[in-house]
């Protein structure tokens, strides 16, 4: 999600004399706000460094992750090499820096306008690097720092404060729904017999950066952990469509199932949902808004 950069009111002497003690020759280059997400925000130096400042402790914790995984990860695309990591003048932990990765960032409407998930290219590219993320040695991922994500727990946990939270703000019918699809995905064994993989964790459109009709860096490893390989469709499943993970799974030699479909159906559901109880927890009322019309606009698609 690309959110607007929010900036205490003296961030620039801050940063500025933050990199004085790692690019103290780009101490007074240009420096202008780039982007941010929830847990980091990002600013671009010089017109060619990337500087991303963690916003929160979740944030402080993906850059130490990725400090450590990225520089053992070798793709076909374009992703951050940190030149630096340094004490965080705006938050806790590290700030790090990157030289920009080539590409736009394009929104799933950009995406879809200019045909891009009817291509060839993109989707055999997103194949291609799923599979070199996927075939990466879990044990030593989580060495890294990668955290296990077991699946079952954590949805079984985060099932109370969806009841509590986010079933009230919805129609009965919706809300039934959504009990019912999260219900369904955790009594299912079957949805839990994957192999332990390392995973990227966060493979979303605005995640894979374009130049003209072709995937050119693929970004924000920051939730890369070591769990079920299927989770890096979801936010393709639900951006680019189900056709678009087809043609994926099929450059991959993978099989398209029935099973998948439905966990990716209920993922699609589940993001949003998770994102409203975040919001509460956070008290951001912009992401509680955001997250509770993209939730009641997929379960009234209903299952594709």
């Amino acid at each position: 999600m690309i959110r607007d950069v929010s900036l205490p009111d003296d961030w620039e002497p801050r940063v500025r004399s933050a990199l004085g003690g790692v690019l103290p020759e780009l101490r007074d280059a240009s420096l202008q706000p780039l982007g941010a997400g929830l847990d980091n925000v990002t600013l671009l130096l010089n017109q060619e460094i990337v500087l991303r400042f963690p916003k929160n402790d979740d944030g402080a914790e993906s850059v130490e992750r990725e400090a450590r995984l990225l520089p053992e990860l070798v793709l076909d695309l374009a992703i951050p090499r940190f030149l630096f990591t340094a004490p965080n003048p705006l938050g806790p932990g590290s700030f790090c820096g990157y030289h920009l990765i080539p590409g736009e960032v394009l929104s799933p409407e950009q995406w879809h306008t200019r045909g891009l998930p009817d291509l060839p290219g993109p989707a055999r590219q997103i194949a291609s690097a799923l599979d070199v993320i996927h075939a990466f040695p879990a044990d030593k991922a989580e060495s890294l720092g990668a955290p296990v994500w077991d699946l079952r727990e954590e949805f079984a946990e985060d099932l109370s404060a969806i009841r509590e939270e986010v079933l009230p703000r919805l129609t009965v019918g919706e809300g039934k729904a959504l009990a019912a699809a999260w219900e369904g995905y955790l009594d299912d064994d079957a949805n839990f017999a994957y192999e332990p993989t390392m995973t990227h964790g966060d493979v979303s459109l605005d995640h894979l950066l374009v130049t003209g009709d072709e995937i050119t860096g693929l970004i924000d490893f920051g939730d890369a952990e070591v769990g079920d390989p299927d989770y890096d469709l979801s936010y393709l499943w639900a951006e680019a469509g189900p056709d678009f993970v087809r043609r994926v799974q099929s450059f991959r030699g993978l099989p398209f199932t029935e099973r998948l479909a439905a966990k990716l159906e209920f993922w699609m559901l589940a993001d949003p949902a998770r994102d409203i109880v975040y919001g509460l927890e956070t008290d951001d009322p912009e992401l509680i808004d955001d997250a509770l019309r993209t939730l009641r606009a997929r379960l009234a698609t209903g299952t594709r």
